[in-house]
């Protein structure tokens, strides 16, 4: 390959090729400067005086043909004012690797560890923390500012809050996400009612934010707050965490049954109790034999599968707004002819929710990207054994969930 065609490669317009070697899996260029002399760093002059080459610098730069890539820059002496060394625009100071090299540190590090992304590099695991940290600390500010502008500008913004352990059971965060333009917007630090006015009393972007909707599940707290907050906006309880009610409902009357059936029934109901659990219309032609079978074992049992069918029904074909608060007092009414607690349990949940849970049909949210959000997070926190840093760990999940918006650099 001749050499400008080696220089239009790896994009240095500035300097000419000398010679290249290859060793091994390594490739070495020596290259010069295209111009003979170089602006005084202090006083801007012209006249400097070239005294020189002290030594040949090598730098990492972008792989190619699956070889690594070494340039050879040399140390040019130049004296005007003061004495100083060729700056190369490309390179910074004292550093080993190139700038374009860097850029590419970040895209191998999202969504790996630090020592995965050094392996495949072959670069320290220290250089690449250095360069990934400090990368994140800005890029991370960026995507927040430009998720949350894009939001505040938004016509019919629907937002979705929910929840993320940090610590299962002792710590939580809340997520604050965009569903129209599927951006996560901020991580608010605690879940309880003071914890979010107080962040959100500090964050002015937040507080003029118009949702016409907000998406979240049944937690009193979030509507409590939403409805301070936002008072305009609907708010819909998250269909699949109310239909999660519907479907614990079903398999406590599972267990009550199968308590009283031979060991034989017994074995096969706790066997096949997924079955229970899923749509019909999503069932293999076995699963709906073994589903007969079952259903076979008590009449009860019977009776709330086809009242857990209903509410699939009601939530997938109602029309319109009117005619699902119709239909949900007729499936409330179905309900109440099943004399079990835990059904009379979740009735009740249902009558206390009943706005929230018909809200949905003024519009068709959910927060499945939400929970899908949160299982990056929950992936991130098993790849880094958690970050001990709270700073470093809110900017690592708003580049994960908003890696669309990510812009790496060349």
């Amino acid at each position: 390959m001749h050499s400008h065609s080696i220089k239009d490669l790896w994009d240095l317009p500035q300097l000419k090729i000398t010679a290249t070697e290859k060793i091994d899996q390594q490739i070495f260029i020596d290259v010069m400067p295209i111009e003979l002399k170089q602006s005084c760093l202090v006083c801007k002059s012209n006249q400097t005086i070239r005294r020189g080459i002290s030594y040949r610098r090598t730098v990492r730069h972008l792989d190619a043909f699956g070889c690594r890539v070494y340039l050879k820059l040399p140390a040019i002496r130049l004296s005007c004012t003061a004495s100083f060394v060729w700056h190369y625009a490309f390179v910074a100071p004292k550093k080993r690797y190139t700038k374009a090299f860097e850029a590419t540190l970040p895209k191998q590090a999202i969504g790996a560890t630090i020592t995965h992304t050094a392996r495949v590099t072959g670069t320290p695991a220290t250089t690449v923390a250095r360069i990934v940290k400090a990368w994140k600390k800005k890029e991370a500010s960026r995507v927040q500012q430009a998720c949350q502008h894009k939001a505040s500008y938004c016509q019919n913004l629907v937002l979705g809050l929910d929840d993320f352990a940090i610590r299962k059971g002792h710590t939580y965060n809340t997520g604050l996400h965009d569903l129209r333009n599927g951006a996560f917007l901020d991580i608010i630090p605690g879940r309880t009612i003071l914890e979010l006015e107080a962040y959100f009393s500090e964050q002015v972007t937040l507080c003029a934010l118009k949702p016409i909707a907000i998406v979240m599940d049944l937690a009193k707290a979030y509507h409590t707050f939403a409805k301070k907050m936002f008072p305009a906006a609907i708010r819909i309880a998250d269909r699949y965490h109310v239909n999660r009610y519907v479907t614990e409902a079903l398999q406590a009357v599972r267990k009550s049954v199968q308590k009283r059936l031979n060991a034989f029934a017994k074995k096969d109901l706790k066997q096949y109790f997924r079955i229970l659990g899923k749509r019909n219309d999503q069932l293999s032609i076995e699963e709906r034999m073994i589903l007969k079978r079952l259903l076979q074992y008590d009449t009860v049992l019977r009776q709330v599968y086809d009242w857990k069918e209903a509410f699939i029904d009601w939530y997938d074909c109602s029309s319109s707004y009117k005619q699902a608060k119709k239909g949900f007092q007729q499936w409330l009414s179905q309900g109440r002819e099943i004399l079990h607690p835990k059904v009379q349990d979740c009735l009740q949940t249902m009558r206390n929710w009943q706005d929230e849970i018909c809200n949905y049909h003024q519009l068709r949210f959910t927060n499945a990207a939400v929970e899908g959000k949160n299982n990056l997070i929950k992936a991130l926190q098993r790849r880094h054994f958690f970050t001990r840093n709270p700073q470093h760990y809110k900017e690592t999940i708003l580049l994960e969930c908003n890696a669309e918006w990510i812009e790496y650099g060349s």
